[in-house]
Formats: structure tokens, sequence, C-alpha cells
């Protein structure tokens, strides 16, 4: 189903579009922060991963989202999903960094 460049359902999905290029923009840019995090700290000697920073981290942003039970934003147990892939992801380009 096509939809005219004035109905809302094109709209609506083209702030959709938007919000993902935007979304895919920021994960490759975190991304290229952790290669740059996993090469100061191997530099430094440090260990690369950091439970603890990672813990603190996703418990701090799903605190963010707040009890969105009544309304349209994500869950506070869908954002920790979402969120605990992202850092697993992260996590393991830091730690390829430190194979390669």
């Amino acid at each position: 189903m096509t939809t005219a460049p004035g109905d809302p359902l094109a709209r609506l999905r083209a702030a959709m579009d938007a919000i993902n290029d935007r979304l895919v923009a920021v994960l490759q840019e975190r991304a290229a922060l952790c290669r740059q995090i996993a090469r100061w700290k191997q530099s430094q000697g440090l260990p690369l991963a950091d439970a603890g920073r990672e813990t603190a981290m996703l418990a701090a942003l799903v605190a963010q989202c707040g009890d969105q039970s009544a309304g349209e934003g994500f869950a506070p147990a869908a954002l920790e999903r979402i969120l605990r892939a992202v850092l697993a992801e992260s996590r393991a380009l830091v730690l390829a960094h430190g194979r390669g």
C-alpha cells in the first residue's frame, strides 16, 4: 500500500524514517567512542570492560524513562532490554579491539 505525500500516514512514516536515521547515526557515534575509549584504556593498561560502570549507566538510563505504563514511550523493562543489547554490542566492540 502506497501513500500520497500529503497523507497523514506518509508524514508519520517520514518522521519515523528521520528518527531511524538519527538512531543509526547515534549508535555509530557511540561505537566510535567505544573504540576510542578502548584505545585509551589499552594504552593505560586498564581493563577494557567495566561491569560496574555498565550497571550504573543502565540503571541511570532506565530511571530516566520513568513509568511509561500510561504513556506512549517504552516501558522501563522494554527500554532495559534495548539498552542491554546496545551495551552488549558496545562491550563486544571494545573487547574485540583488545584482541585485534
